[in-house]
């Protein structure tokens, strides 16, 4: 609206400059006709009446088409800078979301790969609850999110799973073992016990297998061991029971 409203006012402008102009031109070409006539007793040939209303106006267009063209050149000029302002806006917002996403996943990977961290806290395995289950739809949204190209709606889907992280990690520390019966979490406090000897790093191979298999019966209809979780506990064990060998 207000560069139509530009526009209007600019050919307006023009056409009262081109009208002053001309009028302008008219009375010096009278002045001079009169002092040609008066000196030198005749009037000026017919073609200079010609030139001297053709020229101007001649000269006047062509600085209008040097300023049209300028003006679009300028904007063309705008117009790139711009794109590749908000490309480069867009590339950077896309990299930042990326290393949020990345972040917010290690976060989430402690609970799929530390053991301790889940017999402590074995709620966060109970994808059943409404809470838990919230970090997992989350991380689904994630995914959904890359397959696209739009850095907000990436930074709104790592939003939501930081918010439902926080959310689960706080309800898991208060609920903490409150939920099991005393013989449950009594096979957890063994467990504990057994991983403790695998980590100890001094325990001889036969120690190593019976805490392993310890660990892991203890474990059975309580914590659902994720596949990276159970996959670094056997390498935690063979680890210990080379280490145990020496």
């Amino acid at each position: 609206m207000l560069k139509r409203i530009a526009r209007r006012i600019a050919a307006t402008a023009l056409v009262l400059f081109a009208l002053a102009s001309g009028l302008v031109v008219l009375g010096v070409y009278s002045l001079l006709s009169f002092a040609s006539w008066a000196i030198f007793g005749a009037a000026p040939p017919a073609y200079t009446f010609v030139l001297a209303f053709v020229v101007p106006p001649a000269g006047i267009a062509a600085l209008t088409g040097l300023g049209v063209a300028a003006g679009k050149s300028a904007s063309v000029f705008r117009a790139r800078r711009n794109r590749r302002s908000r490309a480069a806006a867009a590339e950077s917002s896309w990299e930042l979301a990326q290393s949020r996403r990345d972040a917010a996943l290690v976060a989430w990977s402690r609970y799929e790969t530390d053991v301790s961290l889940l017999i402590e806290y074995p709620l966060m395995t109970d994808y059943s609850d409404p809470v838990i289950r919230e970090v997992i739809v989350a991380m689904q949204g994630i995914r959904e999110a890359e397959r696209g190209a739009d850095p907000d709606r990436l930074h709104a889907a790592v939003d939501r799973f930081e918010v439902a992280l926080r959310t689960a990690e706080n309800y898991a520390r208060r609920c903490g073992q409150s939920r099991l019966t005393d013989a449950e979490r009594g096979k957890l406090a063994t467990a504990r016990s057994a991983l403790n000897l695998l980590l100890d790093g001094g325990a001889s191979p036969t120690e190593v297998e019976g805490a392993y298999r310890s660990l892991r019966r203890s474990l059975k209809g309580i914590i659902d061991l994720p596949a990276q979780a159970a996959a670094d506990l056997d390498a935690r064990a063979r680890d210990a029971r080379r280490l145990g060998a020496l």
